[in-house]
């Protein structure tokens, strides 16, 4: 018997029947890939151009500077249906705005080059392009155009591409959008070009540049509001990696409150692979971390399809608990075939590694205390007499034994499950009476 369907069923049926801690694992694959920033895929090319020069700088600087290459495409596409409102309007006399939007598209489209030049570069450049230009168009237009507004949308743009690191930078030049705003306003109630402009034309460029700001202050807002939400998502995620769900999310809640629970009934069990240190020295470095990446991969599914609790690694070593920190009436039971399972998947990893490995189990049931630990690195960890047992026990277990204790007999309700090897002298807690746990009849014949 074991804890579900063979391991490579589970892995067929794994997008059918998600788990939680699936779901985290598909979770935590999409949020680490630095373009994951919006609700959907980007089609290829549009993903090519928003983290267009970027690919030098750190994940975290990357998403900062994807924005401001949307930025630079959103002030273009604005930059060039202003200059055909204005063409179409009156070429002749408009032609100073006509090509003065041409030259603030192309300069604002050449923002993924500035990315060469320092991580500040960009929002220094956008600023220069966007602030010279309207300064422009407010001269030629007049205020009541309402070109000036987009300095409000530059300065919060500004303040979204440089980030809480760059919070001066980001006032200043936020405060420098707000000057020339009250500059334009004050200097240029009227503009050079107002004869040639019509009521209805200057109501027509009022509308498209409050559409231009609420699209760019729209795509910004959404933005950092995305960004915030995957930094917590990463957290969780990463949370998840280090604790079980239900301890995560307590201490997530309260993360000044200290997390410590006493179990009356949970089973542990200490798993330990037999002559590594020999094994490492013959296989190199490399083939070492593949083939324990490999062993506590297989291992990290089987507790998974079990539904009992990874508590940490040790080196080669594994330690697994069942019954916290949720309570289970069957977590002896649960432990019992997680490791008649570790046993046979590690036959199979032994084929693939062309490498006889074997195993040192211990497994005890009883009191234990368990809880949240550290401040810079959390970890959550068990303590107790039951946990010292278990790791006693795999001290003292032969290559390919699992070795049990009296808590664990008592748990099982006794019957056929063990067989009894009698006392046995455990370092640091005395002499005790030890349970062998025999292959299941699938083992058996497998072997």
């Amino acid at each position: 018997m074991s804890c579900g369907a063979p391991l490579h069923t589970h892995f067929e049926n794994r997008l059918r029947r998600p788990t939680a801690q699936g779901v985290y694992m598909k979770l935590r694959e999409a949020i680490f890939r630095p373009w994951r920033l919006l609700p959907f895929e980007l089609p290829h090319y549009l993903r090519a151009l928003v983290f267009a020069g970027v690919g030098n700088y750190p994940a975290k600087d990357q998403r900062f500077l994807a924005v401001a290459n949307m930025t630079g495409y959103l002030g273009t596409l604005s930059s060039l249906s202003f200059a055909l409102t204005f063409a179409m309007a009156d070429f002749n006399a408009l032609k100073a705005a006509v090509f003065g939007n041409l030259v603030s598209a192309a300069g604002s489209a050449l923002t993924p080059f500035t990315h060469r030049y320092g991580r500040s570069a960009a929002v220094i450049y956008l600023a220069v392009i966007f602030y010279s230009t309207l300064f422009f168009f407010v001269a030629q237009l007049g205020r009541d155009a309402g070109i000036q507004l987009n300095y409000i949308a530059a300065a919060a743009i500004a303040i979204t591409i440089c980030g809480v690191e760059r919070f001066r930078l980001a006032a200043f030049l936020a405060a420098l959008g707000l000057i020339l705003h009250l500059v334009v306003w004050f200097t240029f109630p009227t503009g050079l070009a107002e004869a040639a402009i019509a009521p209805s034309l200057m109501s027509a460029i009022y509308i498209q540049s409050a559409t231009t700001i609420m699209i760019i202050l729209g795509v910004a807002t959404f933005y950092v509001l995305r960004l915030s939400e995957v930094a917590e998502m990463k957290t969780e995620a990463l949370l998840l990696n280090m604790m079980p769900a239900m301890v995560a999310h307590r201490l997530r809640e309260a993360p000044d409150k200290v997390v410590a629970d006493h179990h009356d009934a949970a089973t542990v069990m200490f798993a330990d692979l037999t002559n590594f240190t020999k094994l490492a020295a013959e296989l190199g470095p490399e083939k070492t971390v593949a083939l324990l990446d490999e062993l506590f991969s297989s291992f990290d599914h089987l507790v998974e399809r079990c539904g009992v609790e990874k508590i940490k690694t040790i080196g080669d070593a594994y330690l697994v608990v069942a019954g916290a920190p949720a309570r289970r009436a069957d977590h002896a039971e649960a432990i019992m075939h997680l490791a008649r399972d570790m046993r046979a998947e590690l036959d199979r990893i032994s084929a693939t590694f062309g490498r006889e490995l074997k195993l040192r189990i211990g497994i005890e049931s009883g009191p234990l205390i368990a809880g949240v630990i550290g401040r810079a690195k959390f970890a959550y960890d068990v303590w107790g007499d039951t946990v010292n047992t278990a790791a006693r026990l795999q001290q003292a277990a032969a290559p390919g034994e699992i070795l049990a204790g009296g808590g664990f007999n008592n748990a099982l309700g006794g019957g056929d499950h063990l067989h009894a090897i009698g006392n046995r002298a455990l370092p640091g807690v005395g002499e005790r009476p030890v349970w062998r746990l025999p292959p299941d009849r699938q083992e058996s014949r497998n072997d």
